[in-house]
Formats: C-alpha cells, sequence, structure tokens
C-alpha cells in the first residue's frame, strides 16, 4: 500500500488515503485519487495512519516531514493569547515612549503647530513677516549655520514626520505579527514569531535617539 493524506493550506490533515501499490508510484495521488478540492493537497506519508489519538488531550493532526503530528489545541490556543498579549504589550511599550518623546513638554507640540501653521501661511519672509516663535526661536539657535525661517520650520516638521512615521512601523509590526501567530501552527514558529517581532521593536526603539534636532 502506499499512503497519502489530504492536508489543508495550513497543513492540518484532513483525510487519509491508503491506495495499493502502483507501477509507477511518482504518479503521485492525483493518478489514482479524486481531484484535490481548492486549497488542499495530497501528500505522501511515511506509515500507515490511524485516526486515533495517542492521548485524549491530542485532537488534531499535522504532517510533518512525512509523519503526523498530533497537536493539542487547547495548549496552541494558549500559546497564542500569551503570544498575541507579548506583542500587543512590546508594541504599547514602545508607541507610549515614542509619544512621550514627541509630546514630553508643551514646548514640542507648539512648536510642531507654529511650523505647520507657517509653512501653511507660505513661509513669510522680510521685516514685516510674522514668524511664529517656535520657529523663529529654532532659527535663532542655528544662526551659525545661517538657518533661515523656512529652514527652521521644515526641520522642525521634519522632526515631527519622523515620529509619526515611527509609530507607524509599530503599528504595522504589531498587527503583521500577531495575525502570524493566529496562522501559526507549532509552538516554535509562534516562539520564532515573537522574538523576531521583539527584536524588531529593540532596532525601532534605537531610531528614538536619533530622531530630535532640537
Amino acid at each position: 500500500m502506499i499512503h497519502f493524506v489530504r492536508t489543508d493550506e495550513h497543513g492540518w490533515v484532513r483525510g487519509y488515503f491508503p491506495v495499493p501499490d502502483l507501477d509507477d508510484p511518482d504518479l503521485g495521488p492525483t493518478g489514482y485519487l479524486l481531484p484535490c478540492p481548492p486549497g488542499f493537497k495530497y501528500e505522501l506519508v511515511n506509515a500507515p495512519f490511524s485516526w486515533t489519538p495517542p492521548a485524549p488531550a491530542h485532537d488534531a493532526r499535522r504532517l510533518a516531514n512525512g509523519d503526523i503530528e498530533w497537536v493539542d489545541l487547547l495548549q496552541m490556543d494558549a500559546r497564542r493569547a500569551e503570544a498575541i498579549d507579548a506583542i500587543d504589550a512590546a508594541g504599547e511599550a514602545l508607541r507610549l515612549a515614542v509619544i512621550s518623546k514627541m509630546t514630553q513638554t508643551p514646548e514640542y507640540v507648539r512648536a510642531e503647530q507654529h511650523a505647520r501653521e507657517y509653512r501653511a501661511a507660505g513661509y513669510p519672509e522680510g521685516d514685516d513677516a510674522y514668524v511664529p516663535p517656535g520657529v523663529a526661536s529654532w532659527a535663532m539657535a542655528k544662526w551659525r549655520a545661517g538657518w533661515t525661517a523656512r529652514q527652521a520650520a521644515d526641520d522642525i516638521l521634519a522632526t515631527a514626520d519622523r515620529w509619526y512615521a515611527l509609530l507607524d512601523e509599530i503599528r504595522a509590526l504589531r498587527l503583521a505579527n500577531k495575525e502570524d501567530v493566529r496562522h501559526a501552527s507549532t509552538a516554535d514558529e509562534i516562539a520564532a514569531i515573537v522574538a523576531d517581532m521583539e527584536a524588531d521593536m529593540q532596532a525601532l526603539a534605537l531610531q528614538m535617539n536619533t530622531t530630535t534636532t532640537e
């Protein structure tokens, strides 16, 4: 006999099909089995397969290297929940740290507001032009470099935009890694996803020291 199982897109076993030996086993399962439904495929297994789990706690079957693994789905659900909580916690901690940097004093918030108002007004210049104080003070501080009010405003806004981009990256990482955990098939996969996410968050945290020009 040649033994095949039918698996879904996540590798879970959904059917078992022992068939008589053929002259040409390389024909594969589609040579003598019904066509696979969309999202499923036939795979060769190393030995006959029993649908009876080895222990009551094991209630799902997954194919790995030609052998059937029995998986405790309750344990996997708990691991997923723990991993999602860890990802949310890491993302929230970094998000709050970024927000704290952005708004640690009303001064920075006010400077960004002034810079946006100055840009929206078309960067007025000249003796009679009004330059908001949050912009003017940064231009005055950079007098050695000969900065104009426009350069000061653009620099303030570029810094703010980098902070916002950092928040966007944190959100993207958090959402993508949580979804990866939901589709992971093994505890090792879940652990690797969390480890990678934490490393990515550390890399983003290092950027916090390079986004302030004031």
